[in-house]
């Protein structure tokens, strides 16, 4: 009885005072509108110690907890579409339940809250079945490898699962297959300087670089050690791809000081491994697997090498010491030799999944902020040992530090200081297989209409030290994009580097569409920056261990990745709460 009399006083007190007046008084007019109006939270500009409460809570010693768990081998290196990875977003989705985040996924198993965090989609694998590679001279056989997961020889193997069924082509040696301009080596132009199309022809190309020993390079990197990302079969295709696609690869495996396995090793170890992942695709292939027009891409040994070599006069051996000695690329024309390849192979549909979280805005809350990472990595390797590929760097560390801001902003909002546009927190999966769950996400299924995202912040590997960094200054982070599609971006988050107190270096070396290493379309980003919207993608550099199973959490520094989180949460607050959002500059990205 009490509740319901309590209930009716400010009616009783309402109705008396619409008595007294015809017209409510101006100051009860300006109370309602008041309370009808949302807060605006200032920008971070007009008010740092508003935003810098919070900006506080995010910590080294946070990240550091969160990444040495996510990068542990619980995860099995969290390869796309395996049980390490839908453990890895099982975690990623418990912390944004733990802190209080509303999920934005589309996953809606009953007997599991975490799946609302999901965004699941389907992939597409090939699964080899059978490849041969046959080497003829002047029309007469010299050799032939056959390959399935029970036939393995020593001469070669393949490393891709799916391809044309037939390839026969000449064969141009393209000596290492390295474009670096910093290192002044350019096997590239020496394969243009043939004046032979590429896109008519096999590439025999030498694995890593030039070396003296396993641990050493003949080629000039500040350190002496082994370049950090040249030598990469990724770079190295990119590379050549450059002069077009060829009509098939092959790499002489066994012939670096920094192989210790045979041909014939390895290939029993790639024939166990038949069934893994593989390459992966958001498009269903036909039904012999085929997914994609790449060229065949085959490890060989020397000895089939040679054989191949036999009519131009060189062997491996004599080429290595011509190159290593001179440092000079060598590319041509091997005589008479045809390559043909063969491909089988079978498809199956996987299943993966994307993270999203929210943090709803107030008055522009139709208009959203995307802050991105990649959760999955490459998974595991062959043989014995340590063969677990953790990703500590690649990606958790962008991933922790998504985590973090998104623990920020929601603090910031229980508190009543939540941001005017709406946040979404996004860790995409299938990156490292062709950045394939950013693109489900952009071009399949938006969770929030792209033509309402006003910003994409993308953190990709912040946590390692670039040997090649250019500076001594090791207080940096690499930004691209910005100026590249949005000169209001870049200034804005320039701005918030200082105000935030972060003062890193904001190095822009790779911050062009000329850089050859492409650092702008190889990220997430690059599925928000071909819809025109603004983006930075945040990086600190390749590095010895890259994609490699020494990217371990206790390589990372901490202290920098928080002023990196930190710098980045400034920025986000900035873009979430000025009244117009950062515009796109000239024609944009596209």
């Amino acid at each position: 009885m009490k509740r319901i009399l309590l209930g009716i006083t400010p009616l009783i007190l309402v109705l008396v005072t619409g008595c007294s007046s015809s017209q409510p008084s101006a100051e009860m007019a300006d109370r309602v509108e008041a309370t009808m109006t949302p807060v605006k939270t200032p920008t971070f500009f007009e008010s740092p110690e508003t935003a810098m409460k919070y900006q506080e809570s995010i910590t080294a010693s946070d990240m550091q907890a969160m990444l040495y768990y996510l990068a542990s081998d619980y995860f099995e290196g969290r390869e796309t579409a395996t049980k390490g990875e839908k453990l890895a977003a099982l975690y990623l989705a418990s912390q944004y339940k733990k802190h209080g985040l509303e999920p934005k996924g589309t996953g809606a198993e009953e007997d599991n809250i975490l799946s609302r965090y999901l965004q699941p989609f389907p992939v597409y694998a090939a699964t080899l079945k059978e490849a041969t590679l046959s080497v003829t001279r002047g029309g007469e056989a010299v050799a032939s490898s056959e390959f399935s997961a029970d036939v393995q020889d020593a001469m070669a193997y393949p490393m891709s699962t799916n391809a044309p069924a037939e390839t026969s082509a000449p064969l141009l040696f393209g000596g290492y297959g390295i474009e670096d301009a910093e290192l002044g080596y350019d096997d590239v132009a020496a394969i243009k300087a043939t004046g032979l199309n590429i896109e008519d022809h096999w590439v025999l190309l030498l694995a890593d670089e030039p070396l003296s020993s396993a641990s050493k390079s003949l080629l000039p990197p500040a350190d002496g050690g082994p370049s950090a990302g040249s030598p990469t079969m990724n770079r190295k295709f990119r590379a050549m791809f450059t002069l077009g696609m060829p009509k098939g690869v092959m790499i002489v495996s066994d012939a670096s000081p920094r192989t210790s396995k045979s041909v014939e090793e390895q290939a029993r170890e790639r024939g166990s491994r038949l069934n893994d992942v593989g390459g992966l695709s958001l498009t269903k292939p036909d039904g012999n697997g085929r997914q994609s027009r790449r060229p065949p891409i085959f490890m060989v040994s020397t000895d089939l090498a040679n054989q191949m070599l036999e009519g131009s006069g060189k062997t491996i051996q004599t080429i290595q010491e011509e190159i290593n000695s001179s440092l000079k690329p060598v590319s041509f024309l091997v005589p008479d030799v045809e390559i043909t390849s063969t491909f089988e192979s079978t498809s199956r549909e996987l299943a993966s999944a994307n993270v999203a979280a929210f943090v709803e805005g107030s008055d522009l809350k139709d208009e959203v902020v995307v802050l991105s990472s990649h959760y999955d990595h490459i998974g595991m390797g062959y043989g014995e040992g340590d063969v677990i590929n953790n990703g500590a760097d690649d990606d958790g560390s962008g991933t922790v530090t998504i985590l973090e801001i998104a623990e920020a902003f929601q603090k910031a909002k229980e508190a009543g200081d939540g941001p005017r546009r709406s946040l979404l927190f996004l860790n995409v999966a299938g990156e490292e297989k062709g950045l394939l769950g950013s693109a489900y996400y952009s071009d399949m299924e938006p969770l929030l209409p792209l033509e309402k995202t006003v910003t994409n912040l993308n953190i990709d590997m912040v946590g390692r030290h670039d040997p090649t960094h250019p500076d001594e200054d090791q207080n940096y982070v690499y930004i691209i994009g910005s100026k590249l599609i949005s000169q209001e971006l870049h200034d804005l988050n320039a701005q918030a580097n200082v105000t935030a107190g972060t003062n890193l270096v904001l190095h822009e070396r790779f911050n062009s569409k000329e850089d050859p290493n492409r650092f702008y379309a190889r990220s997430d980003h690059w599925n928000f920056g071909k819809h025109n919207i603004p983006f930075i993608f945040f990086f600190t550099g390749t590095h010895e261990d890259y994609h490699r199973v020494g990217d371990e959490p206790h390589k990372i520094d901490y202290d920098r990745m928080e002023d990196i989180a930190q710098m980045i949460f400034a920025t986000a607050w900035q873009v979430a709460n000025q009244d117009i959002p950062p515009a796109v500059s000239g024609d944009g990205f596209n």
